[in-house]
């Protein structure tokens, strides 16, 4: 017998004529509106129907052969329909009110166990019984009874399990204040209004398991029978996990299972007529205590079925490694990840049925619930993550909530369960399957209560609202809705709006209404479902790390959804183990979302998994995209994936062939990436040359733009170009990696790696194979990359050395200059200042030379820097014929390189005497050696001549002639000499001659040459 919606409008004389025949308890109740209650009588259990306001807290006892319900508020009740159509599992009604409260109360089996759960604006309470109820007749129950006698006394079990329900009467027993959808306690282990759960009383999830007896004693364990050698026996081991334990069945063949919780037990079947090794459980009893006290295997010839008493307020989660199977008991919350959805289909004649579509079904196993008495068909699953999400009834079966497989519980004898290559069907052969309600809520996992209702914190299916081509309908509507709201008051509109948006894929949108929502109400930015969607539309729209901030607020740190968003944000900024952490927290609630998102999801986990090395994870994501409806888009990266993995593992033929499909590809981000990974596989292969992968990185640059693809692209591209010694162009490539993206600059250290390379160049020397104008040029480009300290400054000055022997002198000039006016001070500015000034007195600007030293003058410098300012500054003066305070700062000064410097001074300022007496002393007795002379020692002898010369000093030349005739009979002033020195008097104008061939070649052969040799080797 089904039930319909009765209305509440029931005459007042029906209902005076049905007080007359009911307790006098009941006759008592005159306060509260009128509430009609109906009945319906199923094949093992009755259905009672409350049509009182959906906010209407209740609780309910049903245990000790009792069932009271307690209504919060005064309400009139109206039992005729039941009375007039007595109902077996649910008799003789009674009501009282007290402080508030109204409590009804009915005689049930004492086997019966109850369920409550909210039907739209019904409060439907189902009690359920094996045996025939000791139903009363009409007349026993029209016998006035008084409550304080009729109340059934708690049994001694009851006593000793303190968990019998308070008597009516007794209302200091009940709760003073019960609130709407309150957490879950002793007293109300599944939360009051919670639609989803199932309410197990003591009864429901006790028996011998869960005895005092048992206490402490450790896991119970029932059923398991001795093996012999013939029988197939599969084990299980415990392990722990995240927020709970993990039982590990290793089958060594392909077994379907099946995985669902009913009244205080799981129920763990496979398809397979195994016997159970539990020792596995009894081992790890110090960590499966908490969780399961007992376990029983039920004989069935088709399967193996166990039954396990398990703790409350735990959820479960069925996946697959290999043909193992792996069952986790958690505290966080857990979905199916591929949600299995019934539909209603017309069959014609044969009325209606249920189809559950489905593939890789398992053998159909049947069994009875020995707690309820319940007859159950079990319909395990190959594929794993496969289940109901939550609960379907229908008028004659009912489908259970299962974390693995289908259960479906008939409700008459003319159910027929059949299973099917694509489903199963559930089939009626009487009356056509009526009212597909929804006894659980529509909600998903990781959900809070809002306005009585519980919600998803993402649940983009709802907030589209409609059809996609609704979208211009509904977002008018919206609009409109916004319109009527006051100015003030605007905020709960544009949250529907934001949401819509976001849904729709327009992150642009939603951000901007999420914006003026800040604006309007600063303290959102504490909200957690606030931040939850921003930092969805934030990732949506590519700005990570304001995702990154907005999803790790502290509000969300225990939504597994707001960790699945966190895992994509990660694996989007390169955070690949962070990805996979954060996946591995929330993956539990993958099922809760549509095909496209966990395709994203997963597809991210593939990414990641394949960067870390973890090759069997990312094959095994990808095997789970196979029960999802991919689009196109989702199905060519896929392959990409696929691809990848092909070649990780050494397939090179599979991997190109993948890559070459994928090249002409319609998306042009995974043809890129197709493109790129050929052209990297070729060129490791040694199919392809340097120069040629240069050309086709080249072009791939402007087929795909952004984020970490092209920085990987320019990354590779810069070590091609270095490698081919093209530094310029590598330095270039770099330096636009990190302008465009300089996060993952620094994670693949580009900045660094310039240095480096400008370090080898210009501080190891590679940069003497290239041309001077080339090193010159290349620096001034990359100067920037130029190091801090001395490393920096050797550099400088050794490039300067580099342009000084080329006579470039100018721009050597200039990079000492910057040294000395950014770079050093102290000593070392002194000594780079004496540096510049040989340069410019090379450059024939002794001037600026002497203004430099004076500019940079230091006090208490090292004697060798001091020195050699000293000797440079002089050698600016005589250059600018400045000679007596040249001599002046030589004074004291006995070194041969002051002497050198007064040779010159004396010649330059025609100071014979003076000369001959320093020119003697500078070329000292090697003359007694016979030892070869030197250019500068050849310049100083010609020049001695000269002006012994011009002092008449025949004696002196003829002596000149006789120690140094052999070594000038060649090379330089060879002839000069001769003349200088022979019998032959020289008129005016040879002596000028030969004085003219000395100027011309004297500075080249002096100080000059020293400079430059100084700059050829100063930095070395």
């Amino acid at each position: 017998m089904t039930f319909s919606k009765w209305q509440n409008s029931i005459g007042a004389a029906v209902f005076a004529a049905a007080v007359a025949a009911v307790p006098a308890a009941y006759a008592q109740v005159q306060s509260g509106p009128l509430v009609s209650v109906q009945g319906a009588q199923q094949s093992n259990a009755a259905r009672l129907v409350f049509p009182v306001p959906r906010d209407t807290s209740y609780r309910v006892f049903g245990q000790a052969g009792a069932l009271r319900i307690v209504f919060q508020g005064n309400f009139q009740f109206n039992f005729s329909a039941i009375l007039s159509s007595p109902l077996r599992q649910a008799t003789n009604p009674r009501v009282s009110q007290r402080g508030g409260q109204t409590i009804v109360v009915m005689d049930i089996p004492s086997d019966a166990r109850t369920q409550d759960f909210w039907s739209g604006q019904f409060l439907v309470v189902d009690v359920y019984s094996s045996r025939a109820a000791r139903n009363q007749t009409a007349a026993n129950m029209a016998e006035p009874v008084e409550p304080s006698s009729t109340e059934p006394q708690p049994d001694s079990a009851a006593d000793a399990s303190g968990d019998a329900s308070p008597p009516v009467d007794d209302l200091a027993a009940l709760p003073g204040e019960l609130q709407q959808n309150e957490p879950a306690s002793a007293d109300n282990p599944a939360g009051v209004g919670d639609e989803t759960a199932q309410r197990p009383t003591s009864g429901a999830s006790g028996g011998p398991a869960q005895s005092a007896a048992n206490a402490g004693s450790g896991i119970d364990i029932r059923g398991v029978t001795a093996f012999t050698p013939e029988d197939k026996v599969i084990s299980v081991s415990v392990s722990e996990v995240d927020a709970g334990i993990q039982l590990r069945f290793p089958w060594q063949e392909q077994v379907g299972s099946a995985v669902f919780a009913r009244g205080g037990f799981l129920w763990v079947v496979f398809d397979q007529p195994y016997k159970l090794d539990p020792g596995g459980l009894r081992e790890a009893a110090d960590v499966v205590d908490d969780r399961i006290s007992a376990l029983e295997v039920h004989e069935n010839k088709d399967a193996l079925v166990m039954r396990l008493n398990v703790a409350p307020q735990q959820f479960y989660v069925v996946e697959r490694d290999g043909p193992e199977w792996l069952v986790s008991l958690k505290d966080t919350p857990a979905k199916p990840r591929f949600p299995l959805e019934p539909t209603r289909q017309a069959e014609g004649v044969q009325g209606q049925q249920v189809f559950v579509p489905a593939t890789d079904i398992g053998r159909k196993i049947e069994i009875e619930d020995p707690a309820i008495g319940d007859f159950l068909v079990v319909l395990p699953m190959i594929g794993e993550g496969r289940g109901m999400a939550q609960e379907y009834s229908y008028a004659s079966s009912q489908l259970l909530e299962t974390a693995q497989g289908v259960v479906v519980m008939p409700k008459s004898d003319f159910v027929e369960v059949q299973r099917f290559s694509d489903g199963i069907a559930i089939r009626t052969t009487g009356n056509n399957i009526l009212s597909a309600t929804r006894l659980s809520r529509d909600t998903g996992v990781g959900a809070r209560p809002q306005n009585g209702n519980f919600k998803r914190l993402i649940d983009f299916e709802a907030w589209r609202i409609g059809k996609p081509w609704e979208y211009r309908k509904n977002k008018a509507l919206l609009f409109y809705e916004l319109s009527l709201q006051p100015m003030t008051d605007r905020n709960a509109a544009r949250w529907k709006l934001a949401r819509f948006y976001l849904a729709h894929a327009r992150a642009a949108e939603s951000l901007g209404v999420l914006s003026r929502m800040l604006d309007e109400d600063p303290l959102l930015a504490q909200n957690s479902e606030y931040l939850a969607v921003r930092g969805v539309a934030n990732f949506k729209q590519g700005r990570l790390e304001a995702a990154s901030v907005d999803l790790a607020h502290k509000g969300l740190g225990a939504e597994q959804d707001a960790e699945l968003w966190r895992g994509l944000v990660a694996e989007a900024l390169g955070q690949y183990d962070a990805a996979l952490e954060h996946y591995r927290r929330g993956k539990d609630v993958m099922g809760t979302y549509d095909d496209y998102d966990r395709a994203e999801i997963q597809l991210a986990v593939v990414r990641s998994a394949l960067e870390l090395d973890q090759i069997e994870l990312a094959i095994r994501e990808l095997d789970l995209l196979n029960g999802l409806n991919l689009n196109d888009e989702q199905l060519a990266e896929s392959v990409f994936q696929s691809a990848r993995i092909a070649a990780m593992q050494g397939q090179m033929d599979v991997a190109l062939a993948q890559y070459d499909d994928l090249a002409d590809a319609p998306y042009r981000w995974i043809a890129a990436r197709a493109r790129y990974a050929r052209t990297r596989q070729n060129l490791k292969n040694g199919d392809l040359s340097e120069e040629q992968a240069i050309d086709q990185l080249e072009r791939l640059r402007f087929a795909w733009r952004g984020a970490r693809f092209e920085a990987e692209l320019l990354d590779d591209l810069a070590d091609l170009y270095f490698s081919t010694k093209q530094y310029e162009l590598g330095l270039e490539v770099l330096r636009q990696g990190v302008s465009y993206f300089p996060d993952l600059a620094r994670e693949k250290r580009m900045i660094n790696r310039s240095a480096d390379v400008f370090r080898e160049l210009f501080l190891n020397g590679k940069a003497d194979e290239l041309t001077p104008i080339e090193a010159i040029s290349l620096y001034y480009k990359f100067r920037d990359l130029t190091p801090l300290g001395t490393e920096g400054d050797l550099m400088i000055r050794r490039l300067a050395d580099r342009l000084v022997s080329v006579d470039l002198l100018d721009r050597a000039a200039e990079l000492l200059e910057y040294q000395v006016r950014v770079r050093t001070e102290g000593a070392a500015r002194a000594l780079i200042a004496a540096n510049l000034a040989k340069i410019y007195i090379l450059n024939e600007q002794p001037q600026k030379a002497l203004e430099i030293m004076r500019a940079t003058r230091e006090p208490r410098l090292p004697q060798d820097i001091e020195k050699t300012r000293r000797h440079v500054e002089t050698r600016a003066l005589i250059e600018l014929a400045r000679y007596e305070e040249a001599e002046v700062l030589l004074e004291g000064d006995r070194s041969a390189d002051a002497d050198y410097l007064r040779a010159d001074i004396f010649w330059g300022s025609k100071a014979w005497s003076r000369f001959v007496s320093t020119a003697r002393q500078l070329l000292g007795d090697g003359w007694r050696r016979n030892e070869a002379l030197q250019p500068l020692e050849r310049l100083n002898l010609i020049r001695l001549t000269i002006a012994m010369t011009f002092m008449e000093d025949r004696a002196g030349l003829i002596e000149m002639r006789r120690r140094y005739g052999p070594q000038m009979r060649s090379g330089d002033f060879a002839q000069a000499f001769d003349l200088l020195t022979n019998d032959q008097e020289l008129s005016g104008r040879e002596l000028g001659a030969i004085a003219s061939q000395i100027a011309s070649v004297e500075k080249l052969q002096s100080f000059m040459r020293d400079y430059r040799s100084d700059f050829s080797g100063s930095g070395r």
